[in-house]
Parts: C-alpha cells; sequence; structure tokens
C-alpha cells in the first residue's frame, strides 16, 4: 500500500506541474482563529493561464490523521475536530475565462458553543478540468486527466493551551530505500490546538564537543495525532554519540538525551 500511494503521489506532482494550467495564487494551508459564534471569511484566489477555457469544481473533505497510518482524505468519514458543517460558500464550480483571475470567496461560522476549545479543520479540494463540450459527450471521448489541489482550512478556536508535545518514539534507521542513515522521531501533540514543531538534533563526541547539529523544516502536529520526522545522519563516522533531542513549538522546548550507536 505504501509503495502505491507514493507512486500516485509522484505521478500527480508530474502531471500537475506538465498540464495544470489553473493554479492557486495564496497558497494551500489557510489558517483562522475566532472566538465562539465568529464568522470568518476566507477566499481562494485562482488564475487561469492558459488560452482556453478551464472548469473547476470545489467539494469538502475530512483529514483524518493517525500515528500508524498515512493521513486520508475523505467524504465518508469525519472526526470529532472536523469544521466541515461550518463552512458555507455560494458556488461549487466555475468555468474560468482565459487569462481569468477568480476570486472564490467562502465562510466558516464558529458555532456559539462557549465550551468549544482548540483547532479544527478541513481541507477544500479543487478539482481543474476542461469544460465538457457537447461534442465529446456525444463523441463519448474521454476528458484529461484531472488535477486535484487539496487547500487546508484550519480554525483555532478561543485560547490556547500551553504547548503539550512529547516524542512518542526515537528509532535509528541503518538503510533506507535512497541508501541514507536516518533518526526516524514520531511527535505525540497532546493538546488541543495544532502545532508548528521544529526538530533540532546536537550530537557531541567523547570530549563533550558539539560535532553535528541538524535542523528540520517546521511541520503541523495535529491534537491527538502524530508527526514524522526525519533526521539524515549519514555523514557521521562510525562510533558512539551522546546527543539532544529538541522539539519546539511557539519558543517552547522538550528535550531527551539519546545515544546513538553506528556502526
Amino acid at each position: 500500500m505504501k509503495t502505491r500511494i507514493l507512486t500516485l503521489i509522484t505521478l500527480f506532482l508530474i502531471i500537475a506541474k506538465s498540464y495544470s494550467s489553473v493554479v492557486i495564487m495564496n497558497g494551500l494551508t489557510h489558517s483562522y482563529s475566532g472566538v465562539s459564534g465568529d464568522v470568518i471569511t476566507g477566499e481562494v484566489v485562482l488564475i487561469n493561464s492558459s488560452e482556453e477555457e478551464q472548469r473547476v469544481t470545489f467539494e469538502l473533505n475530512d483529514i483524518i490523521f493517525s500515528c500508524t497510518k498515512n493521513r486520508i482524505f475523505t467524504s465518508e468519514n469525519t472526526h470529532s475536530q472536523s469544521s466541515i458543517d461550518w463552512f458555507k460558500a455560494e458556488l461549487m464550480d466555475k468555468t474560468l475565462r482565459p487569462k481569468e483571475k477568480y476570486i472564490y470567496r467562502f465562510t466558516i461560522t464558529i458555532p456559539k458553543n462557549q465550551s468549544l476549545k482548540g483547532s479544527f479543520w478541513s481541507t477544500l479540494m479543487v478539482n481543474v478540468e476542461k469544460p465538457i463540450k457537447e461534442e465529446a459527450l456525444n463523441a463519448k471521448v474521454g476528458l484529461d486527466t484531472r488535477i486535484r489541489y487539496s487547500v487546508a482550512l484550519l480554525t483555532d478556536v478561543n485560547l490556547q493551551d500551553e504547548v503539550n508535545i512529547d516524542f512518542k518514539s526515537i528509532a535509528l534507521n541503518e538503510l533506507t530505500t535512497n541508501g541514507k542513515r536516518e533518526l526516524d522521531v514520531k511527535v505525540y501533540n497532546e493538546s488541543e490546538f495544532i502545532e508548528g514543531v521544529k526538530l533540532t538534533l546536537e550530537v557531541y563526541n567523547d570530549d563533550g564537543d558539539k560535532i553535528f547539529e541538524s535542523e528540520t523544516d517546521r511541520n503541523m502536529a495535529f491534537p491527538g495525532f502524530c508527526r514524522d520526522y526525519k533526521v539524515d545522519l549519514t555523514s557521521l563516522a562510525i562510533g558512539e554519540y551522546e546527543c539532544v533531542l529538541i522539539a519546539e513549538s511557539r519558543e517552547e522546548f522538550i528535550g531527551a538525551n539519546i545515544t546513538l550507536t553506528i556502526d
């Protein structure tokens, strides 16, 4: 299953880069914050850069995360932090003229329930395809490959708690598919809010001198779920090292002392 998913993702990226004539100009992650009862206005800015009409459709999906499986985009299942029911837009499809810039507007209405607290999320799927011509339908001609964008809609409701993240697992992967040696780290978010987490690994020799340091990108860890990180250790020579692993979010830190044996 993992190989199939990776293959599909790679194929999607190649197709999107080569053929997509409609692009989203204001990013694929939209973050909002508010309190109970707020109505938040958002927008997705689209540009049809081609010389042909392009049909765009919109649909809502939930994103379901797990500590053991790949994330899932679905319209059939939901979860307790879903914001799908908060979303409202006046249209769910649009045909863009050549070179047209279009602003797709929507609202997110936070329920008036004062007990709501935490991060809530859903994703707006933006599907791009050429309009269906009558002659194509009559001739039963197949349509071009559809391009799909996923726009994450993230909403923080009411006041944030303190950062509450922890290391779920830390393991040395001696041989990856690309021939690298990596430290695999799984970070668990125990809070009610999405956290942007960055890892730093410091490696020391027997004399206590820091000989290596590596930082990961800052990635989102969703509440109640894990986020996987990989630190490339290929450049480290054979030996035993004392290390400090640090996770940071909102300028708050947790750390772990670990011993690495590379042979």
